[in-house]
């Protein structure tokens, strides 16, 4: 059975041709599943570095807090002592207080006398207003008083004028008489 070679040839190649290919899906397959177990690894590492490096980070952040909660009531008080202490030194020697007792008493001489200041000028606006005041109302009581008189001038010629008219009336009335 001599056949014609072509056909088995060409069988025989499909088959070889097939295989070659899984073979090569299958090697594809195992690369892209090694890549994407290396991927996944990777991914893992850099994100354990990424949490690692944030705790650090908010640790170092409590520990600055932490740190500033204790180192500042101690500053305050350092701070607190050095003032006392520039307050006092002053008075530890005996030519240093009579030198501070002699500057209180200049201070107090000083305030002393800006007081007075103070209140003669309080005193003399007062006395000022006061008498600006009694003039005004002075002023307004002759004008009300001129306002009034007026018409009592007025009334009175008035008055006079009827008198002296009455009277005519009467003497006139009484000649007729």
């Amino acid at each position: 059975m001599a056949t014609n070679g072509t056909a088995a040839q060409a069988a025989q190649r499909s088959a070889s041709a097939k295989k070659g290919e899984a073979t090569k899906r299958r090697q594809a397959a195992r690369r892209n599943s090694a890549s994407a177990r290396r991927a996944t690894r990777t991914a893992a590492v850099r994100r354990a570095g990424a949490e690692a490096k944030e705790a650090d980070a908010l640790a170092t952040q409590v520990a600055g807090v932490a740190e500033s909660a204790v180192l500042i009531p101690v500053g305050v008080a350092l701070e607190t002592r050095d003032r006392v202490l520039e307050v006092l030194r002053p008075w530890t020697t005996r030519t240093g207080a009579e030198r501070e007792l002699s500057r209180a008493r200049r201070s107090a001489r000083r305030f002393e006398r800006r007081g007075s200041v103070a209140r003669n000028r309080v005193v003399r606006e007062a006395r000022q207003r006061r008498n600006r005041v009694v003039r005004e109302l002075r002023k307004r009581r002759n004008q009300v008083t001129r306002v009034v008189k007026r018409p009592r001038r007025q009334v009175t010629r008035v008055q006079n004028t009827l008198q002296e008219q009455v009277e005519q009336t009467r003497e006139r009335v009484q000649q007729r008489v």
